[in-house]
């Protein structure tokens, strides 16, 4: 177990992760657990009259298989090899033969006993993208988004597994989709959507017959688009009618589509991605609230000293998420610190 360190505000090195939920004398939260101490920071705290903090100490890369170098060349390596594996899966299928199942197991299974940082998966995710090969690229990513979200919901290992199939098969069933309509160079029109709307369903009875798969994992196959407020489809059921895996996967799935580059349109910034979950999945209601926040307080923490371009045209650093607002974060360009909850004018338009 990584030891808990405890430091006066003045002492506290940077770069050292707290440990723990801070909280005001009134009961609010000031900062959230893994935050990484810096100058701002720690400013933040003293504001709030907060005297000492526990922390956990980063560790070295010389005592650490999270050597950042060398885990994002690995992780890309596997990440990789996993896209041809996909690649070939989904072209037996549309060539007409079956699904080798086997397959879907070793690409899950090299990625969960191999996965040494969260840190390089999510590097990875984020920058290796290709919009003409997206197809294949998303299924391993909601896989993989699925796997991060099912550990920071603390699901047992063998669920985890499942779940990761699930999001390798999720979009199985684009294999019957004609290739105009899944490559097209456009937003589709009405008759073109309702073609697409099928795969899901497609999917199932590709897979509904295997007797290695489990149950759990075809209902998140056919149910990966129904949403928590019935206006979903194949068949608009709502709430606790709605596959646990699949609520994982739907969010899994939306976040990559949005901040992926695609053949029609540009990727969003993880911010920007973050509003438009706040506003369709907290306010009108199209995920499991529960799973959504825990996903995105997590995936957000991720991107604490990421360098962006701001809409100013200079390069800035994040340097605090808020949990209450992370599609507002505090960014240090040059030596201001501008908190965009506050600077309206101001915003990210893209990740560097």
């Amino acid at each position: 177990m990584t030891e808990k360190y405890v430091f006066s505000i003045l002492e506290c090195p940077d770069g050292y992760e707290i440990a723990d939920d801070v909280f005001s004398k009134y009961g609010s939260m000031i900062v959230g657990k893994n935050t990484i101490v810096n100058e701002y920071i720690r400013q933040k705290l003293m504001n709030f009259n907060v005297d000492r903090i526990a922390v956990f100490k980063p560790a070295s890369p010389k005592d650490s298989v999270d050597n950042p170098k060398t885990a994002y060349i690995e992780t890309k390596k596997r990440y990789l090899k996993s896209i041809n594996s996909v690649k070939a899966v989904i072209n037996d299928l549309a060539a007409g033969r079956g699904l080798d199942y086997e397959k879907i197991n070793e690409i899950s299974g090299s990625f969960y006993k191999n996965m040494s940082s969260n840190f390089a998966l999510i590097e990875c995710l984020n920058q290796v993208k290709d919009a003409d090969e997206y197809t294949y690229y998303h299924c391993i990513n909601v896989s993989l988004y699925s796997m991060l979200i099912g550990r920071w919901l603390k699901l047992p290992e063998d669920e985890i597994k499942l779940l990761m199939n699930a999001g390798i098969l999720h979009d199985v069933g684009k294999s019957k989709v004609p290739m105009e309509i899944l490559n097209k160079r456009g937003p589709l029109n009405q008759k073109e959507f309702d073609v697409i709307k099928k795969h899901s369903i497609y999917g199932f009875e590709i897979i509904k017959d295997i007797p290695d798969i489990n149950k759990k994992v075809k209902s998140a196959v056919l149910m990966h688009h129904e949403k928590g407020n019935g206006t979903g489809y194949p068949f608009g059921v709502s709430g606790e009618g709605i596959n646990y895996f699949a609520k994982i996967i739907s969010i899994a799935d939306v976040f990559d589509a949005l901040t992926s580059e695609r053949v029609y349109k540009s990727r969003l910034t993880p911010f920007d991605t973050f509003r438009e979950f706040e506003r369709m999945g907290l306010g009108e209601g199209h995920y499991d609230p529960g799973i959504l926040l825990t996903f995105l307080y997590n995936i957000s923490q991720y991107y604490v000293g990421s360098k962006v371009m701001m809409n100013t045209g200079k390069v800035g650093e994040i340097i605090y998420i808020p949990p209450h607002n992370i599609s507002s974060p505090v960014v240090r360009v040059e030596d201001d610190y501008i908190d965009l909850s506050v600077r309206k004018g101001m915003k990210i338009v893209e990740m560097l």
